[in-house]
C-alpha cells in the first residue's frame, strides 16, 4: 500500500481484511510492528505531526477493503459538517495510536528482555487473539510462516523454525507448513 518516502497525506480505514505495519532496515531485514483490521485507522502520523513522507510499509495480509481520506480533506471536513463528531473521531484515533503505543513498547521489552523461544511463544500467543485465528478441537490454529514469524519477533527465519521445532518436540503446539496449532489455548 506504501513504503517508506511515499507521501504521508492519507488516513486510511480498514473497512475489511487485515495488514501490517513494517519497518524495514538498510539490509532489508524487516520488522513487523502491527497488524491492523476491521475498524481501524491507518496512517494517521502526518495528521499530528508534521511529515511529508511515510517512515514504514503498509503491507495487505489479506484481501482489503480501505477507505482512504486526503489529510487536508479530512480536516477541512472536522471544522465543517463533521464538526460535532470531530471530538469522538480524533478520540477513536488517539485511542487506537495509545494502544499501538503500549503495543510497541511490550515489543520493545521482549526484544530487549527475552529470548527467542520466549518471544515466539508470546508471539504466538498474541496471533491466537486475532480474528484470523481458528478454533481447534487442541487450542488455536494459526496460519503464519516462518519468515512471518521471524519478522515478528527479530530473528532468521532459520531460528524461528528450530524454535518451532523444539516447541513442538516438548508438546506446546504442533507446526506443518505455515500451519501452527498452538495447543490449549481458546
Amino acid at each position: 500500500m506504501f513504503r517508506p518516502g511515499d507521501p504521508a497525506s492519507t488516513l486510511y480505514y480498514v473497512v475489511s481484511g487485515s495488514v501490517s505495519i513494517i519497518t524495514e532496515e538498510e539490509d532489508g531485514r524487516e520488522l513487523v510492528l502491527g497488524y491492523f483490521g476491521p475498524g481501524e485507522f491507518v496512517g494517521e502520523l502526518g495528521l499530528f505531526i508534521e511529515s511529508d513522507h511515510r517512515e514504514v510499509i503498509l503491507r495487505t495480509r489479506s484481501t482489503c477493503e480501505l477507505a482512504e481520506i486526503g489529510h487536508e480533506r479530512l480536516y477541512d471536513l472536522l471544522l465543517t459538517r463533521l464538526s460535532l463528531d470531530a471530538p469522538k473521531l480524533l478520540y477513536a484515533i488517539g485511542a487506537q495510536i495509545s494502544r499501538r503505543l503500549l503495543d510497541t513498547s511490550r515489543k520493545a521489552g521482549r526484544l530487549a528482555f527475552l529470548d527467542v523461544t520466549d518471544r515466539i511463544v508470546r508471539a504466538l500467543h498474541d496471533l491466537a487473539k486475532e480474528p484470523e485465528a481458528m478454533s481447534h478441537p487442541q487450542g488455536t490454529q494459526l496460519r503464519v510462516s516462518r519468515q512471518e514469524l521471524s519478522r515478528l519477533v527479530g530473528c532468521s527465519r532459520e531460528m524461528a523454525g528450530r524454535v518451532l521445532k523444539k516447541l513442538q518436540a516438548d508438546g506446546k503446539l504442533h507446526a506443518r507448513g505455515k500451519t501452527v496449532v498452538l495447543y490449549g489455548t481458546r
